[in-house]
């Protein structure tokens, strides 16, 4: 890993490291620009046990996927920062965008890619936030609705399920 002098103007700050901001580093890291990813370390994904529908990853925890490639970026001289965006600013052409973080540092770079992904807002349902990646997930038609206030639509089929292995679990004494 490397780090970026104070006055040097990276190439680009992504914001986000999940495997959408991975993917683009690994592009910019390949063409050797200079790279800073910001990742808060709080990823969507992180209840959940493994992954379906990653092509040569099935079956793969979330974490391991993103440990993996940071892996495989480091050999591309690319700067991990964990830490929290605050502000984003236009400054002209040179810099370019000044990105703030929340532990103080201030970079300057002429490219913002944000790749912070989405969050879930779940229904108020006993038990959903325990079972949440584990026996209940959104379902992938779900995902692409949206309702009238702009949160996750769950499918009907998708409830029952939350809701029949929360009794099941409760009912049984056996813990997820």
């Amino acid at each position: 890993m490397r780090t970026h002098t104070e006055t040097e103007i990276l190439d680009a700050v992504i914001v986000g490291g999940g495997a959408a901001g991975l993917s683009a580093t690994l592009v910019l890291g390949r063409a050797r620009r200079s790279v800073a990813v910001i990742d808060s370390g709080k990823p969507r994904n992180t209840p959940a046990a493994h992954m379906h529908g990653f092509l040569s990853r099935d079956g793969m925890a979330p974490g391991e996927l993103l440990a993996v490639g940071r892996s495989e970026l480091q050999t591309y001289g690319v700067e991990f920062k964990r830490d929290d965006v605050v502000d984003i600013s236009w400054r002209g052409i040179e810099p370019g965008f000044v990105v703030e973080l929340s532990g103080g540092t201030t970079l300057e770079t002429r490219t913002v890619l944000v790749a912070t992904g989405l969050r879930d807002s779940l229904p108020e349902i006993p038990g959903i936030q325990e079972l949440w990646g584990k026996a209940c997930s959104i379902a992938r038609t779900a995902m692409r609705t949206r309702s009238a206030t702009n949160r996750s639509a769950f499918s009907a089929a998708t409830l029952a399920r939350c809701h029949f292995t929360r009794r099941f679990y409760s009912d049984s004494g056996r813990r997820m």
